[in-house]
């Protein structure tokens, strides 16, 4: 089978993607101490090598009381050089590079942060972190929006081509935005309107200090998943004034971490979700990339030909197998090692603290000690 939509190039903001895959931003703790690792350059130039049109790394680290330990970490100008021979790896690949600038809010632990109460639009008890953060005054609000400008800015000197804003999952911009989450009486609180004040707020202030040139990407959930939260109709209205703001790519999810709607798992159906992002597209103008289990060839090009996407994200398929790209191009979509969802090495291991790793791919996350190992020279069988 040829994959003629999925091989064809495409323009997002000043960027132009030699295809439509994109492998998304996850979780996988190979940066102890916020700096690009040999570990973590070796993985991402793996899959690199491996085709896709744009890479997006992260969560990525921007202050002192959003992210987790062993994240990646822009929140100071010494973690530029490492990150720009990481970038510059990714090019000499052939490949685009973005960062997601992360923060979780009220779903940040306080052992991650030294004890400090975790930020949130409300002092709602989180049913993730299962504690209660503290309601930020606005100038947490302030400093939050300086910080994450000053990392995007960071970002671009460390060679990356694309900021991803995370307002996914359940973290701090979802809590802005959700009525159950934001109980605030102020401006960034109430209505529609002014739960929608701190995304618009941010997303202006970082198209105003990158330029109208640099691509914005924004991380969204299409459903919250979540009783008396945000649907679908909701989300197709954030991403409508999120394009005004300057977003030039919506990269749709799922819902939150805390519900109880299967994200990852085998119980979701292959591009399961993809709905979400159908809506989303007829919406808005700028392209838009469906998520959740896309990892078959002949899925993605489905979603392409009947324009529920423009671009599909592959992320657990491509620890699975980094060649997935490179496999369906050269016409070797049946040699491809699918992920099975079982979300034992990559995802259960977060929540330990520890490394991902993939459980049908032994080098994933080893790749420096697996690269020169010759083949063996005949095939073996016992039969």
């Amino acid at each position: 089978m040829t994959y003629e939509r999925l091989f064809s190039p495409l323009k997002v903001g000043g960027l132009t993607l030699k295809n439509r895959v994109i492998m998304p931003a996850l979780h996988h703790l190979y940066t102890p101490e916020g700096y690009a690792t040999a570990r973590l350059k070796e993985y991402y130039w793996r899959r690199a090598e491996g085709g896709p049109a744009l890479v997006v790394v992260g969560g990525c680290k921007f202050d002192d009381y959003g992210a987790s330990p062993a994240m990646l970490d822009l929140s100071d100008d010494k973690f530029i050089p490492g990150y720009r021979e990481f970038t510059d790896g990714m090019h000499q690949r052939d490949t685009l590079v973005g960062v997601q600038l992360y923060h979780a809010g009220a779903y940040t632990k306080r052992e991650w942060i030294g004890g400090k109460e975790a930020l949130a639009p409300s002092a709602v008890f989180s049913k993730f972190s299962k504690e209660m953060p503290r309601e930020m005054t606005q100038e947490d609000i302030r400093t939050v929006i300086q910080r994450e400008v000053e990392a995007a800015l960071r970002a671009r000197d460390a060679g990356f081509d694309l900021v991803e804003v995370l307002g996914s999952a359940g973290y701090l911009i979802s809590q802005f935005l959700s009525p159950i989450k934001n109980l605030r009486t102020d401006e960034y609180g109430g209505s529609w309107e002014k739960r929608l004040r701190f995304p618009r707020e941010l997303v202006t202030a970082l198209r105003e200090a990158l330029g109208p040139d640099f691509t914005l990407c924004m991380r969204i959930a299409g459903n919250d998943f979540v009783p008396d939260s945000n649907d679908n109709d909701v989300a197709v209205e954030f991403c409508k004034e999120m394009e005004k703001c300057g977003i030039d790519l919506f990269n749709v999810t799922g819902g939150w971490h805390e519900t109880r709607v299967p994200q990852l798992p085998g119980e979701l159906p292959r591009g399961g979700f993809y709905y979400l992002a159908a809506a989303i597209k007829d919406a808005v103008t700028v392209p838009v990339a469906a998520s959740n289990r896309i990892n078959d060839p002949a899925v993605a090009e489905k979603f392409l030909a009947l324009d529920i996407s423009d671009l599909v994200c592959v992320g657990r398929g491509m620890l699975a197998d980094p060649d997935w790209v490179n496999k369906a191009r050269r016409g070797r979509a049946g040699q491809i090692r699918h992920c099975v969802a079982c979300n034992q090495g990559c995802l259960a291991r977060t929540f330990f603290g520890k490394p991902i790793e993939c459980l049908v791919n032994a080098e994933c996350g080893r790749e420096a000690e697996f690269r020169g190992i010759p083949p063996v020279p005949a095939k073996k069988f016992w039969w």
